[in-house]
């Protein structure tokens, strides 16, 4: 039996556009035990079966998943990258570190870590961090540190273990808490697990000056705390991620909404492209990044308007105004004696 229809059916579907969310949470290890391929793994044992159980890549990776967070839990991410490098005759592995991250620039990783750390790298590195916004945990173990040096994206971490058999690996304990927690993550008094204080109390204020972050013991329970937080330039490192991860995104999300969508040159444009910021914004917040006052996130999207010269360059310049909610590293505590009734009238 037949069913009459029209001849042509036309159906509108509205889509909504998805928020891309980039936390910033992924790792690169670059080692050098041998030359290797990028790869992305998941837990120590497949590091074992590619590098061996008595690699450097292995002892190191078996500290930055050895982790935890303030309850307790586990601290794993959802995956890491290893590459492997190393220079023979003439080469220096510094040039070849250059390469590979240059190589690997394309894959999901924010922060990197080392099995070779040094001054060296540090330079080698630099001006590649700034550029593609990207940071280096890295080991030192002499200060202070070359004001050439002397950056946003370079978190150096004290170690004076770092030539015996047994390293510790101290600067892969950091990022496992730090950059597994995500952006905007505290960068100082973190909780290690598996390393060990070395410094000496006359060395805190000396290391404190050149933005070196060291280990320590503190509490009557003896909590072993990674204290500073800061890069070689003084910015503390949850500054850095919380406003690289804002820049990320937004770039992101303007970038899809431009492709799949566009914006015009007029009311709707403008509210739309309001809108994107907007989303972007309470996804920010809503990721801890964002300061919260009676119970909004500290952020505002100025009306978007155009003169007739951006119009004919095709050209919007929207606004944001935020607040991070960053950290709390110090506390003046006041302590008041009195010998007058509390609450009474004298």
């Amino acid at each position: 039996m037949g069913v009459y229809r029209e001849p042509v059916k036309v159906e509108v579907l509205e889509q909504e556009l998805n928020l891309t969310v980039a936390s910033l949470n992924k790792t690169l290890i670059v080692t050098n035990d041998k030359n290797a391929d990028f790869k992305y793994y998941m837990n120590s044992k497949d590091v074992a079966n590619d590098f061996g159980n008595n690699s450097k890549v292995y002892k190191l990776v078996e500290k930055f998943l050895g982790q935890r967070d303030g309850d307790g839990n586990i601290l794993k991410p959802d995956f890491f990258g290893i590459v492997g490098v190393t220079a023979t005759g003439q080469e220096k592995i510094e040039d070849k570190l250059k390469e590979v991250l240059n190589e690997n620039l394309d894959k999901e990783w924010y922060a990197l870590i080392t099995t070779f750390d040094s001054v060296e790298t540090m330079k080698a590195v630099s001006s590649f961090l700034t550029e593609n916004r990207k940071i280096y945990i890295t080991e030192v173990k002499a200060y202070p540190i070359a004001d050439t040096l002397k950056s946003d994206r370079i978190v150096p971490i004290w170690n004076l273990k770092r030539d015996e058999t047994n390293k510790e690996y101290k600067a892969a304990a950091y990022a496992g808490v730090v950059i597994t927690k995500g952006a905007g993550y505290r960068s100082s008094m973190i909780e290690l697990q598996g390393v060990t204080a070395d410094t000496e109390l006359a060395k805190k204020s000396e290391l404190t000056k050149s933005n070196i972050t060291f280990v320590e013991k503190r509490t009557s329970e003896g909590y072993i705390t990674a204290n500073g937080g800061k890069a070689t330039d003084g910015t503390y490192l949850d500054d850095t991620t919380a406003i690289d991860c804002i820049i990320v995104n937004l770039n992101e999300n303007l970038e899809k909404a431009m492709i799949k969508k566009g914006f015009p040159q007029d009311e709707e444009g403008y509210a739309f492209l309001e809108e994107t910021l907007n989303n972007v914004m309470e996804e920010m917040g809503a990721n801890n990044l964002l300061a919260k006052l009676n119970g909004k996130y500290q952020y505002t999207v100025f009306p978007v308007n155009q003169t007739a010269t951006e119009r004919g360059l095709r050209l919007v310049r929207p606004r944001v105004l935020f607040r991070l909610r960053n950290w709390a590293y110090f506390i003046d505590l006041t302590l008041m004696k009195t010998n007058k009734d509390i609450g009474g009238n004298e």
